[in-house]
């Protein structure tokens, strides 16, 4: 190829990509639309605790489920299968959960990967809020088609070095995938939870519906019948008993 053409084409490519950079929307913009989609900064900034009713379908099996939350990042999970509670919690410092399922009765402390989930489902007001008060970075990475819809693809790297993906619904700003790696048992999953069908509650939008994805498989699916916003919970709920 001639100098010329080769410096021509060099040039159009820049063009180009120039182009692309200067219609891509920042992090920053990204994270105020996904802010005003949800209901805005005050109606969020209002909110000191939330309960969610729910049902998780897990292989064909269906279980009562009650998510209570309270700010800054305290969480409890609560599932009941063959009339056995199932609890999975965070109260801000530890990680840890119930399950008879597994042959364990006894509350105790979890690690790993299933504890980077827990910790990440906790933040209050989702992952994106906050994120350089935490010390975390987060940068576009670019368009994305998601099950049919637009994307921006956002990538949040902690302070610890863990990796998530966030994608906003190019129109509407609100969530539409999270996908993140999980070290279990010495093997990585990329796991991914698709949100769907929201629904505005007393002036804020909720997933009301979300699937949870492993190494492409659907593993869970769960639907939201009722959401309470700043019920009384108190702190004690969340510790793990002794």
């Amino acid at each position: 190829m001639p100098r010329r053409i080769r410096a021509a084409a060099l040039a159009a490519a820049m063009l180009v990509a120039n182009l692309a950079a200067a219609q891509s929307p920042s992090a920053d913009e990204l994270v105020a639309k996904n802010l005003a989609a949800r209901g805005g900064e005050d109606k969020l900034k209002g909110l000191n605790s939330t309960r969610l009713t729910g049902t998780l379908s897990v292989q064909g099996m269906d279980m009562p489920l009650i998510v209570v939350t309270k700010r800054p990042n305290k969480m409890k999970q609560e599932m009941t299968m063959s009339g056995q509670k199932i609890i999975q919690a965070f109260d801000g410092q530890t990680v840890w959960g119930v399950n008879p399922m597994m042959g364990s009765t006894t509350p105790r402390a979890l690690e790993g990967g299933q504890a980077d989930v827990i910790k990440n489902q906790s933040l209050f007001d989702g992952p994106l809020v906050g994120y350089k008060e935490r010390g975390d970075t987060l940068e576009v990475v670019g368009p994305e088609d998601v099950e049919g819809t637009k994307t921006w693809k956002l990538k949040l790297t902690r302070q610890d070095g863990k990796i998530m993906h966030i994608f906003l619904d190019a129109d509407t700003g609100l969530e539409k995938q999270w996908a993140a790696s999980m070290d279990q048992g010495g093997m990585t999953m990329e796991v991914n939870t698709v949100l769907s069908d929201y629904q505005a509650t007393d002036g804020l939008m909720i997933a009301r519906s979300m699937r949870t994805m492993v190494g492409g498989q659907q593993m869970a699916s769960l639907k939201i019948t009722n959401v309470e916003f700043n019920p009384p919970i108190d702190d004690a709920e969340f510790v793990m008993p002794k």
